[in-house]
């Protein structure tokens, strides 16, 4: 497939494509092996001749936008390489989440499995009474996948890593914590994990690869149609209850496109009867398999070529071809069409004798493809982030440092170790496209990027997540757009509802170092204790997004009150109520809110102020414990706008 990559737009960033590479150690089965997928070195950066040490920019104590915490975790490792879709959107409105989770840092994680809350549109409230419990009773599990029922009943899959297969729980109704459970999808001796999954109604599809322990006596993972440890595709008609398919093969998914599996480096969507199946490897290209008739039948189309696949280490590869990083994305828009989001990145091999190759940093950017364009391109202008304006990223060494062999990696040239190491897996420092559809086609892709100047004490850049949209069903994309833009804060693994309302329902998790205690932590040294992590969400106006007021503004102080729209994201919970109810907002900049509450008089019976508030979405208490029962109005007022509900009092 033709690749439009050199039409990135760079305009003021420096790309040198002979820029020093890092010599990489290619291992056949690496992504099979080790569930935590600890790596060897990775050197990626934007901008050949740039400061590798990174220089620190306003980097201390401002916070532009104000999240809701919905969760914590000491496991903090996400996922290997995509991000599944962890957020569900129920038809009223109401949203679900899970991530994998674990309540200590107890050493293994034994209480590892999948976290899980939920926010009520209009009934009641549990989204924010946040924990880090899991859902499952006894088994350890992680990865989990969220999904609505034609019931409107949920269920969450997360993998059983120790044994194989998957623990299936379910609710008794939407919002009640999942607590059903049952295992499923076991294949014994082999061992299934890292399950995607996606449904319409009751037809659940999942798509899985296989962990290899090799542990002495135990038996190595399948080799089918010459790839050792491959994705495979199942399914079930109703709720999961059986399946009538299981770890089936892939049509024309062979040893002629790669030898080798991987974990997490695919991603699926259904609308209806449409299944549309991606996986995304380095070494392998960008495939696509999409289903009309609900998973019988599939067709396979190569979304974007690797030259030199199937990949073994022996191969010259002197013209260093733009390939993706193993994460990818995956949505099927209101038409039927399907689209293909993945991170980009380039690689080299000019010496056959051994097995390593090289990654080349000198490229960021978001691939993307959908079926009536045919053509692979970026989307993402890198220059939008180069944030001192100097025609270079400069990224710290550690960010794009992986450790080797468990050890703090040593640069070539350098007598001494890094301090730090924050590279995840092999991936691209701008990696992990996440994508969401509206009612009015208009597409949304969210990414993880690290920012310059933003740097950790020990080494490694900060991360953040930004978006960008388009209105013509993927023909042109906007300027990339921050939304996170929190300094000192790592904020990363980033997930949507496939479906926007009236806004963009995110959902990541954030801490204080870079990288991450499973991937990145020598036992030595200690630089990555494992921490609690914050699972964050924001509900973002689609409209914000859309006409570009997020922007790429870096830390705004809240120092202009009364600046500020406000916009009502749901109605208070609970309503009725007595005592107090809340009510989740968005504001559009720093500022003050009003809150006054009137009888069926039009009287004023209650008013409270927020001051300083930072722009982003913000939880708002309505104290009723002093009005008699009955229905009043309550408005929200900041700046120059007003907005008003009804609630009941009983």
């Amino acid at each position: 497939m033709k690749k439009l990559y050199f039409l990135m737009g760079l305009t003021g960033v420096l790309i040198n494509l002979n820029a020093q590479g890092v010599r990489t150690p290619y291992q056949s089965n690496s992504s099979a092996r080790l569930e935590s997928s600890r790596t060897n070195v990775f050197h990626d950066i934007l901008g050949a001749g740039g400061n590798a040490n990174g220089k620190k920019v306003n980097s201390r104590g401002v916070t532009y936008s104000n999240f809701v915490k919905i969760g914590a975790t000491y496991y903090d490792l996400q996922s290997n390489y995509a991000m599944p879709h962890r957020l569900v959107m129920h038809p009223n409105g109401s949203i679900s989440a899970t991530w994998t989770t674990s309540a200590n840092d107890f050493s293994g994680f034994p209480q590892r499995g999948s976290g899980y809350n939920y926010r009520n549109a209009t009934l009641g409230n549990k989204w924010y009474n946040s924990d880090s419990s899991r859902v499952e009773s006894a088994t350890r599990t992680g990865w989990p996948n969220i999904g609505i029922l034609r019931n409107g009943n949920e269920f969450v899959i997360g993998h059983e890593a120790t044994n194989g297969g998957f623990v299936m729980t379910k609710n008794n109704g939407p919002g009640t914590r999942p607590s059903l459970s049952k295992n499923i999808l076991s294949e014994a001796p082999y061992k299934p994990i890292w399950a995607r999954t996606a449904n319409d109604g009751d037809t659940i599809h999942l798509i899985c690869s296989y962990t290899d322990s090799a542990q002495p006596g135990e038996k190595r993972a399948p080799r089918r149609k010459g790839i050792f440890a491959p994705m495979v595709y199942s399914r079930s008609v109703n709720a999961g209850d059986n399946w009538d398919i299981q770890h089936q093969m892939l049509p024309d998914y062979d040893s002629m496109l790669t030898t080798n599996g991987g974990s997490d480096q695919y991603a699926i969507d259904a609308k209806g009867k449409t299944v549309a199946i991606v996986n995304a490897d380095k070494f392998q290209g960008v495939i696509l398999w999409k289903s009309t008739d609900a998973g019988a039948t599939f067709q396979r189309i190569i979304v974007d070529t690797f030259k030199y696949a199937p990949y073994n280490a022996k191969k010259l590869m002197l013209d260093t071809p733009f390939t993706n990083d193993g994460t990818c994305d995956v949505i099927i828009d209101n038409n039927g069409k399907v689209h293909v989001f993945w991170g980009l990145g380039r690689v080299g091999d000019s010496d056959t004798s051994d097995e390593f190759y090289t990654d080349y940093f000198a490229v960021q950017g978001i691939g993307y493809w959908n079926e009536t364009l045919g053509v692979g391109q970026s989307i993402v202008d890198p220059g939008a982030f180069d944030r001192d304006g100097s025609g270079t990223i400069a990224l710290d060494a550690a960010t794009y440092y992986g450790l080797q062999n468990g050890n703090l990696p040593t640069p070539a040239g350098s007598a001494s170790p890094l301090s730090h190491a924050a590279r995840l897996t092999n991936t691209s420092p701008m990696r992990q496209p996440n994508a969401a559809i509206d009612d009015n086609g208009n597409i949304y892709c969210v990414f993880s990027v690290p920012i310059e100047g933003d740097v950790y004490d020990l080494g490694g850049n900060y991360r953040d997540i930004a978006v960008v949209s388009s209105t013509d069903g993927g023909l042109n994309w906007s300027s990339p757009q921050n939304l996170t833009q929190v300094l000192t804060r790592e904020d990363d693994f980033p997930s949507v509802a496939r479906r926007a309302n009236g806004f963009l329902h995110l959902m990541w998790q954030q801490d204080v170092i870079p990288g991450n205690n499973l991937s990145n932590n020598n036992a030595n040294a200690q630089n990555h204790p494992a921490i609690l992590n914050d699972i964050l969400y924001q509900a973002i106006p689609v409209n914000d997004i859309l006409t570009n007021k997020i922007g790429m503004i870096w830390g705004v102080n809240v120092d202009k009150p009364n600046t500020g729209e406000v916009m009502l994201v749901n109605q208070n919970y609970p309503n009725p109520f007595s005592g107090v109810s809340n009510v989740l907002v968005w504001m559009t900049a720093p500022g003050d809110i009003k809150l006054e509450v009137r009888n069926t008089a039009g009287m004023l019976v209650h008013s409270n102020t927020f001051s300083g508030l930072n722009r982003g979405n913000h939880i708002l208490p309505i104290d009723a414990s002093g009005l008699s029962a009955g229905v009043y109005t309550y408005s929200l007022i900041s700046g120059g706008s007003k907005v008003s509900r009804t609630m009941m009092v009983h």
